[in-house]
């Protein structure tokens, strides 16, 4: 038989013989990961018409483009139903508590949980889950993929059980870490303190979801993991609305709601994750493919630590300003998580099992199609909203918070810090989409350099701004960085 070729370059006839080809696909090496210039489609002219290159196409099919824009649809709207209802929870606090030294207590007890979530929780987890999960099924099959999924589970127990532990225990020296002028107040001291006690647990439940979420994300399935933490706002604002009135302090309702709303927004994401995955196992036990998962989630880890001390950074900064600016602070920053998280948040979501799958079969050209499509849709939609939001900080601002104790003086220092937030909005838009490539390309060393440029500056900048112009001089350090 003669040695007929199995394909040739564009222009020539074309031979194919299928049980040939299987073999011959069998037999060809692993394509090598292109980098820089050859991700982003201007690599040289011998790479693009290699056999490796020849063998993906440089166009995803059309099926998958509609399988990217569902997900992204889906997980936009799931995103959006959730800071909506963040929203809504902003809006009751605002009326309930206003912007005094019983809000900015609960708010520092609130940050540090979400803090210690990075450890165990969000892209940590999911960051390093589903490229590993994609490898898996490509290299070993199905049964691989649940096995490592179990075994996550196991160790994600683990680390929930010891980490709440800690965080109840030192629970005083986590809040002055973060305010540490209220050393001087004992009472806010106090009452921050015991609010952190109570709300630790939230770390092991939002872990928990963001482990399902990693599942369901892998599955195809993005709607119910967005729309859970509303549940967690939906939940304080039950706890603000019913028992504020029956508590000598009202901010322990909000206590009070964190736990319920979080133990909700579990047990919704269990309905998906049985229809698609069956009956998720727990095992304790260490193995390969698990070790080599939680050495790429150490290296996502230390990237979260630099964005953890940049939280930390601020909300010092914050602390040693006049009572409320905390508060101020982190409403100002609601507007913009609010305008950019349909978008960014969304796309990242969508994107990250996209691209990992495309890395664990080596198809480039897919990979590239979906990089530029996502920064060209996050264009698209955000710089439209990022004018809104500049030139409507001031009615969005009332809207949102004008109500009970926040006064229109505190509404106004909130629009100031909308407004100079809105760059952070663009940048972190783009970084929640551009950090997905290096996930999925199990590169860690370019996000820690950027994060330490980051944390840098951002400690540099706003101690320098602060002092001059309060508030506004945070949320201006922050886009700067």
């Amino acid at each position: 038989m003669p040695n007929l070729p199995l394909s040739q370059p564009d222009g020539e006839h074309r031979i194919t013989i299928p049980w040939l080809q299987n073999v011959a696909a069998t037999q060809r090496s692993p394509a090598p990961r292109p980098i820089g210039r050859e991700i982003l489609g201007v690599s040289s002219a011998a790479a693009l018409h290699s056999p490796t290159s020849m063998s993906t196409p440089l166009d995803p099919p059309p099926s998958h483009r509609v399988n990217f824009v569902r997900a992204f649809l889906a997980s936009a709207l799931g995103t959006g139903l959730s800071r909506v209802l963040g929203a809504a929870r902003d809006v009751v606090i605002a009326g309930l508590l206003g912007a005094s030294a019983s809000s900015d207590a609960f708010w520092i007890a609130f940050t540090i949980p979400n803090v210690f979530r990075r450890f165990v929780a969000d892209e940590g987890l999911t960051g390093a889950m589903i490229p590993a999960l994609a490898q898996a099924r490509a290299e070993e099959g199905p049964e691989a993929v649940r096995r490592l999924a179990a075994s996550t589970f196991g160790a994600l127990v683990v680390a929930n059980l010891v980490l709440c532990l800690v965080g109840i225990l030192a629970a005083e020296p986590l809040v002055l870490a973060f305010a540490w002028s209220w050393r001087d107040d004992p009472e806010q001291l106090q009452m921050a303190t015991t609010m952190t006690r109570w709300m630790f647990p939230f770390v092991a439940m939002v872990s928990t979801v963001s482990f399902f979420e990693g599942l369901l994300n892998f599955r195809g399935h993005f709607f119910v993991p967005k729309i859970a933490p509303g549940l967690v706002s939906a939940g304080m604002v039950a706890g603000a609305l019913s028992l504020s009135t029956r508590l000598e302090e009202p901010a322990f309702s909000l206590v009070i709601g964190v736990l319920a709303g979080g133990l909700v927004h579990v047990l919704v994401n269990l309905v998906p994750l049985w229809r698609l995955w069956g009956r998720v196992g727990l095992a304790l036990r260490m193995t390969p493919r698990l070790r080599a998962l939680l050495s790429e989630m150490s290296k996502v880890l230390a990237i979260g630590v630099f964005a953890q001390i940049n939280l930390l950074v601020l909300r010092q900064l914050a602390t040693s300003l006049p009572e409320g600016a905390v508060t101020h602070y982190v409403n100002g920053t609601r507007i913009v998580d609010l305008a950019q998280g349909m978008v960014a948040v969304a796309i990242g979501s969508a994107l990250l099992p996209n691209l990992s799958a495309s890395v664990a079969e080596a198809s480039w050209g897919r990979f590239r199609s979906d990089l530029t499509g996502a920064l060209r849709l996050a264009a698209f939609l955000l710089l439209p909203i990022a004018v809104v939001v500049y030139v409507w900080a001031e009615p969005a601002a009332a809207l949102l918070f004008r109500h009970g104790r926040y006064s229109w003086e505190d509404t106004l220092v909130t629009a100031s810090a909308v407004r100079y937030l809105v760059p952070f909005l663009l940048a972190v838009a783009a970084v929640n989409i551009l950090k997905r490539v290096f996930f999925a390309l199990e590169d860690r060393t370019t996000l820690l350099v950027v994060g330490g440029m980051g944390v840098a500056l951002t400690g540099v900048i706003g101690t320098l701004l602060v002092s001059a112009h309060g508030v506004a001089g945070l949320s201006l350090a922050l886009s700067v960085a």
